[in-house]
C-alpha cells in the first residue's frame, strides 16, 4: 500500500486521502517525510535540501479535491496504484473519434434534410445510408447512439423550420388583411367625399 505524508496542519487533506483508502500520515518534521511515496507539502522550496524517492505535491492554491487527484496521478505514474494517470486518460483519442463520428453523422443527416429532394427520395436515401452504416458497425453501440441523436436533431431542425414557415405565413396573411382594410377604408372615404360634393 502506498504511503502518503501530509505536512501539518493539513488535516482535511489527510482525512480525504484516508477516506479514499490511502495510508496518509501527518508529519511534523520534513525529515520524517522522506520515507513516503508522496509528500503533500505547503511548498516545494522547503524540501530542496532533502533527498527523497517519492513525489512532492504542493498545496498552494489548490482545493482538497484537486490535491487528492494530483496525489493519485503521482501514485499511478510511479506504478504504486493501478490505472492510467489522469493526464494520459485524456489523450486516448477515443473521445475525439466519437465526436468526429457524431459530427459527421449529424452533418450528413442535416445535409440530406436540406437537399432539394422529395419526401420519398429523402426516405430512400436515409434508409440506404442507415443500412450501409449497419453493415460496417463494429457492434459497440456508438453508431446506434449517433443515429438516435442525429434523428432527434433532424426532427428538431424540421420542427424549427416548420415553425419559421408558419410564422412567415402568419405575417404575410396579417399584412394582406391590413392592406385590405386600408383599401376598403379609403374606398369608403372617397365615397363619402363624393357624396359631400
Amino acid at each position: 500500500m502506498p504511503r502518503i505524508a501530509v505536512e501539518h496542519p493539513f488535516t482535511d487533506i489527510q482525512k480525504a486521502l484516508q477516506k479514499k483508502g490511502y495510508q496518509a500520515d501527518m508529519v511534523n518534521q520534513k525529515t520524517d517525510a522522506i520515507r513516503y511515496d508522496v509528500i503533500v507539502a505547503r511548498n516545494s522550496d522547503s524540501y530542496d535540501y532533502l533527498s527523497f524517492e517519492g513525489s512532492l505535491v504542493e498545496v498552494s492554491g489548490s482545493s482538497v479535491k484537486e490535491i487528492v487527484a494530483e496525489v493519485e496521478e503521482r501514485l499511478q505514474r510511479a506504478g504504486k496504484i493501478s490505472g492510467q494517470p489522469n493526464a494520459a486518460k485524456g489523450k486516448s483519442g477515443g473521445g475525439f473519434f466519437a465526436g468526429l463520428l457524431s459530427g459527421a453523422a449529424i452533418g450528413s443527416t442535416l445535409a440530406l434534410l436540406m437537399a432539394p429532394k422529395s419526401g420519398k427520395e429523402l426516405q430512400v436515401t436515409v434508409k440506404d445510408k442507415l443500412a450501409s452504416s449497419n453493415s460496417s458497425s463494429d457492434g459497440s453501440g456508438k453508431i446506434a447512439q449517433v443515429k438516435e441523436k442525429a434523428t432527434e436533431l433532424a426532427a428538431q431542425a424540421k420542427e424549427k423550420a416548420t415553425d419559421a414557415t408558419n410564422q412567415v405565413k402568419d405575417k404575410v396573411s396579417s399584412s394582406k388583411e391590413g392592406d385590405n382594410s386600408k383599401t376598403s377604408t379609403s374606398t369608403t372615404d372617397s365615397t363619402d367625399s363624393s357624396m359631400l360634393n
